[in-house]
């Protein structure tokens, strides 16, 4: 059964100048790099987002409506002021990357995540606006990261260690399903 831990990030919440680097679409994680983040930041169209106030509880219903919708299982998520991140299961379709650290593209289970991820995304994004009365201000930054869980000890870590410790270090706000 494959297990996926998906993170989506705040619209200009993780800054090419921060100090533990950045990431470039395509590239990965650079080297933080201050005179980019000037730049991109005069470039703005929109302020920086952060998840505060009702905004956690607003998210945690479209994740806890829309995974279940798209037939996966929700088995943990939290909501922190600058990501989301979301473990979820299904059954079908089978990964078929032989325990590799990440799936390949055309990974069909690893499409079915991106696909719940999307989904997620753009409800997300529509609830927040719908919440906040706004039109055409971007929520998400365009990127996402999906982890697969492949040995139930990397699970047990997520859901008992890391993602409480979101709670409590990057006040998230943090919920644990059956």
């Amino acid at each position: 059964m494959p297990v996926y831990l998906i993170t989506a990030h705040a619209y200009r919440s993780w800054s090419e100048g921060d100090p533990k680097g950045y990431v470039q679409r395509r590239e990965g994680l650079k080297p933080p790099s201050s005179g980019l983040a000037r730049y991109r930041a005069r470039k703005a169209k929109h302020p920086e987002v952060r998840f505060e106030g009702e905004m956690p509880q607003v998210l945690n219903c479209v994740i806890e409506s829309i995974v279940p919708e798209k037939g996966a299982r929700l088995h943990a998520c939290v909501t922190c002021p600058t990501h989301v991140h979301i473990m979820v299961s299904f059954r079908t379709p089978e990964c078929e990357c032989n325990g590799a650290e990440y799936c390949a593209r055309g990974c069909e289970a690893r499409e079915f995540a991106e696909d719940v991820l999307v989904r997620l995304k753009r409800k997300m994004g529509q609830a927040l606006a719908k919440w906040a009365g706004t039109q055409q201000k971007p929520w998400f930054s365009r990127g996402w990261d999906l982890t697969p869980v492949r040995k139930r000890s990397h699970f047990d870590h997520l859901v008992n260690i890391y993602l409480p410790q979101h709670e409590e270090n990057q006040a998230g706000v943090f919920k644990k399903y059956s």
